[in-house]
This record gives structure tokens, C-alpha cells and sequence, in this order.
């Protein structure tokens, strides 16, 4: 029995005990939610160091305010290492063009290229000339006949029309016309005229007052052609396609050209009327500005077509 009681004691003293911690903890909890963190009580602790002696140091007493809603806010930790670079983005879209600036200045020529290869040869380009006074090409310099036809100029008296002569076709073709003359302008044909003075260059031939005939000639392997009057021979590395004599209207008459009638002549069939048009006379030499000699008053000039 009295064991029991003296168990009932003690347990008597344990709860007494408890209740004096209690209101304790509420009588400080109390005062530190009203107080500065740093006011708090610290707690020292000893630490060892390598000598042997004992180290003092300071431990914030922060147990109790990690619990209550009014303690303060702890000072900022460290700055963290870096992370690492993120993945790159998209390209953007594409901007508006802007304005075009300004030309800037030429630069310096640059050294020259290497030398290409020769390229083969070509045909040289061809070239067209007319053969006055004939009907034909000539066969020892390889050219062709595009077409015979018919010396034509303007009339001799009329001071219009064109100052050129012309080697018309045979067979003209026709396009929108106007039967008879409207007085615009005229072809006419051409004839010789070089006996009417005495002075006819073409030995053995009578062709005064005859239809002057013409070819035009196709070179297709030389490229450039020269008519070269009071002269009978061509510059060297040219080819001679014919020689004659220089022709053109008479002085007194309204101007032409200067042409290089083929120095054999050949007429027309059937074309010895006077009926005049457009006429060709011999040229001769007139000194003075002239220089003679070597040139020689009065001499008929000579002329050569030539090729290359």
C-alpha cells in the first residue's frame, strides 16, 4: 500500500513539473514575438582547434522564431555559380530592304587575264559589192552572183532625187501603188556617155548612149571591200575583183557619184535609144588643188575594186 502511494507521489510531481515548462514556453514565446531578431539571446558553443585549446563561438538562438509568423527576414545568401548558355533561337524574319546607298568610287584596274585560246577561224564575214558595166562576177576570186540587173539613177537635168546610182533588179515586185506619175520623185536607167567628146577610155567598144547593165557579187571569205580610184592594182594581202575607169555625171549636170565602171563593158540588148535619165561620164584630171604631177590635166582616171 505504501508503495502505491509513494508511486502516486511522484507522479503528482511529474505533472506539476509539466505545467511549470508550459507556462514557461508561453511566457517566452510571448516576449520574442514582440522582439528584434537581433535581440534574440545567442548560444556559445565550444569547438576545438588544432592546438588543443578550445574555440569559442556564437550561435544565433533562431529555433524558436522559425515558427513564428512575425519573425524578421535573414539576410541574402551568396551569389549562386553561373548555368549554362541556353539553346540558341530561331533566326527572325527577314527585315525591309534599305535604301541604296551611295555609288562608291571606281576602284584600280586589275592585272590582266590570262590569254584565252584562239577561237577557229571564222568565214571572215563576207562583203557585197557591185560590178558597174557588167552582167557577171569574176570567176578567179571567188566570189558569186546575188543578181544581174540595171544601172538606174536620177535624171541628169533634175536637181531632186537621189545623188546616188543604183543597180536595180530585173523583175521588180510591187507592193501598194498608184498607177501613173503624181510628180514625186523618178527613177530613170543610166547610159554611157563617153563618145560624145572624143574621149572614150574602152578601146574597141561603141557603147555611147547604150544601157549601162550591172551585177551585184557576193565575197564570202573576205569581209572588207575598197574602191580605189586612179588606181589599177590593189594593196598587198587585197584581192582584185575588177579594174576600170572612174565614172559619173556630167559637171555641168546636178551631182551623182563617183562609181568604178568595169574597164570590158557590156550593154544592154536592145538598149541603144538616147533617151538620157541618168547618165555616166568618164572623170579626167583637173590641176590646181590637184597636185600634178603626178596627176595630168585632163587624163581620164582609172579605179579598181578590191577585197580582203
Amino acid at each position: 500500500m505504501a508503495t502505491q502511494q509513494q508511486m502516486m507521489a511522484k507522479f503528482a510531481d511529474k505533472l506539476e513539473d509539466i505545467e511549470k515548462n508550459q507556462k514557461t514556453m508561453a511566457t517566452v514565446l510571448s516576449g520574442l514575438a514582440g522582439k528584434d531578431f537581433g535581440s534574440l539571446s545567442r548560444n556559445r558553443r565550444q569547438l576545438p582547434v588544432e592546438n588543443g585549446d578550445v574555440n569559442v563561438t556564437e550561435q544565433t538562438e533562431t529555433s524558436a522564431c522559425t515558427v513564428s509568423p512575425g519573425c524578421p527576414s535573414g539576410r541574402d545568401g551568396r551569389d549562386g555559380a553561373p548555368g549554362r548558355d541556353g539553346a540558341a533561337g530561331r533566326d527572325g524574319q527577314p527585315g525591309p530592304q534599305g535604301p541604296i546607298g551611295e555609288k562608291g568610287d571606281i576602284g584600280p584596274e586589275g592585272p590582266p587575264g590570262e590569254k584565252g585560246e584562239t577561237g577557229a577561224d571564222g568565214d571572215g564575214g563576207g562583203s557585197v559589192y557591185i560590178r558597174w558595166g557588167r552582167t557577171t562576177c569574176p570567176n578567179d576570186t571567188d566570189t558569186s552572183l546575188i543578181y544581174d540587173g540595171i544601172a538606174g539613177g536620177t535624171d541628169c537635168s533634175h536637181s531632186g532625187g537621189g545623188a546616188n546610182y543604183v543597180c536595180l533588179p530585173k523583175d521588180p515586185e510591187w507592193g501598194v501603188f498608184t498607177d501613173g506619175n503624181q510628180g514625186s520623185a523618178y527613177m530613170y536607167g543610166a547610159e554611157y556617155q563617153v563618145d560624145q567628146f572624143g574621149n572614150s577610155p574602152f578601146q574597141g567598144a561603141s557603147v555611147y548612149e547604150h544601157d549601162v547593165p550591172c551585177a551585184v557579187c557576193h565575197v564570202a571569205s573576205r569581209g572588207s571591200k575598197l574602191m580605189i580610184p586612179a588606181r589599177l592594182s590593189c594593196p598587198s594581202g587585197w584581192t582584185r575583183e575588177y579594174k576600170g575607169y572612174l565614172m559619173t555625171e556630167r559637171y555641168t549636170h546636178y551631182r551623182s557619184e563617183f562609181v568604178c565602171m568595169d574597164g570590158e563593158p557590156e550593154t544592154r540588148p536592145a538598149g541603144h535609144v538616147n533617151h538620157n535619165g541618168a547618165l555616166f561620164y568618164p572623170v579626167e584630171a583637173s590641176c590646181g588643188s590637184l597636185p600634178c604631177p603626178n596627176y595630168v590635166q585632163g587624163r581620164e582616171l582609172t579605179c579598181v575594186v578590191c577585197t580582203k
